[in-house]
Order: C-alpha cells, then sequence, then structure tokens
C-alpha cells in the first residue's frame, strides 16, 4: 500500500509530536516532516514532495491579499488541511480542504484524513454492494470464519474480496477500513465492537 506523505506545520512541539503520534497510528498515512514555521517548509528541499499538508492557520499572514494555497505555494492538487485550535475567520478556514480540531479525537481525524483520500479515487473504484458488506463485516469485528458463515461464502472468497476492498481504498488495517466505513455512512459507531 502506498502512504501518503504528510507534512504537519504547527509551532507548538506537544501538538506537532501529537499528531504524528496519532498519525503513526492510522494506516495509509505516514508524517515525512514537522515544521514549526511556514518559511522552514519553503526552505526544505523536500516539501513539495508531500501528498498533504496539514498547517495551523495562525502561521499564515492573515492580511495578506493571497489565498492561502499562494501563501504556501502549494499545488492545487494537494489537499491542505487546517489545524484550528483558536478562533480562525470563517473565509480562511473556507480555502482548506479539510479542518481537524484540537478537540478532534483520533478517529476523528483519521476519519477526516481517510475521507480526503477518498475524494480523490476514481468513480471506477467504488466498493461493490457485497464488498461494502464484507467490510461493514470487517468494522464490526468479525473474523474472516464469522464473515463467511454470515454471508453463506467461502473463507477464500471473504479473503479475495478483502483484498479487492485494500485494493480499492488503499486502506489495510481493520481501524482505518473501519474509519473508511464510518466516514462513508457505511456503519455507526454504536455497531462498532468495541
Amino acid at each position: 500500500m502506498i502512504e501518503k506523505k504528510i507534512i504537519i506545520i504547527e509551532p507548538g512541539l506537544i501538538v506537532q509530536e501529537g499528531l504524528r503520534s496519532i498519525l503513526s497510528s492510522t494506516n495509509g498515512f505516514v508524517v515525512r516532516h514537522c515544521f514549526s514555521t511556514i518559511e522552514q517548509m519553503r526552505l526544505h528541499p523536500y516539501a513539495n514532495d508531500a501528498d498533504l499538508f496539514i498547517i495551523n492557520p495562525t502561521l499564515l499572514d492573515l492580511h495578506h491579499h493571497n489565498s492561502v494555497r499562494q501563501q504556501l505555494g502549494i499545488k492545487n492538487e494537494i489537499p491542505i488541511v487546517a489545524l484550528i485550535y483558536s478562533f480562525i475567520d470563517h473565509n480562511i478556514v473556507q480555502q482548506f480542504d479539510a479542518e481537524i480540531t484540537i478537540h478532534d479525537s483520533a478517529v476523528q481525524i483519521a476519519n477526516k484524513l481517510v475521507a480526503l483520500k477518498r475524494d480523490n479515487k476514481n468513480e471506477n473504484e467504488e466498493l461493490s454492494e457485497r464488498e461494502k458488506e464484507i467490510l461493514i463485516a470487517v468494522a464490526k469485528g468479525m473474523s474472516n470464519k464469522e464473515i463467511a458463515d454470515s454471508h453463506f461464502i467461502s473463507i477464500h472468497t471473504v479473503i479475495t474480496h478483502r483484498k479487492n476492498i485494500v485494493k480499492k481504498t488503499g486502506i489495510k488495517s481493520v481501524s482505518g477500513l473501519t474509519a473508511y466505513a464510518l466516514v462513508n455512512n457505511l456503519i455507526s459507531f454504536e455497531e462498532i465492537d468495541n
């Protein structure tokens, strides 16, 4: 599985490391670099190698006439996520592809980032109805044998469906697939086996 490379631009070391810890436990993402300022990011030789940026909007020049994307010098196809823990003008927040807050749980953060990943997938990579059924069962914590028995199919068929789900979503871990199912309203929090 190809992991999405993330760059975090946040002045607080505690927030940086907390976010890095959360993302390191979410398959499909790897934090490549953390920077304290936008200038540090611009000077880094591999800053343009990221697939996703998470930035504290307070680091931006809010009186600048250029857009957030122009200020950062980030290509249009690369998502930018706002990391919010203080008041930020709505007009600024609107310029981001998504937002996470300091109050979001690890699951909520993962859900928001997984949703961004999914938005970039092609329409021909939609899950079939049977794959959605298998995904829901996986998210509920069922084993391959339990899924096979409940759907009257072989374990081999379950494994094949799971491989197709991983291929289409780019997500391997059960926690990541559960987040995907939650984001896409295939399952509710109450249905998840804790």
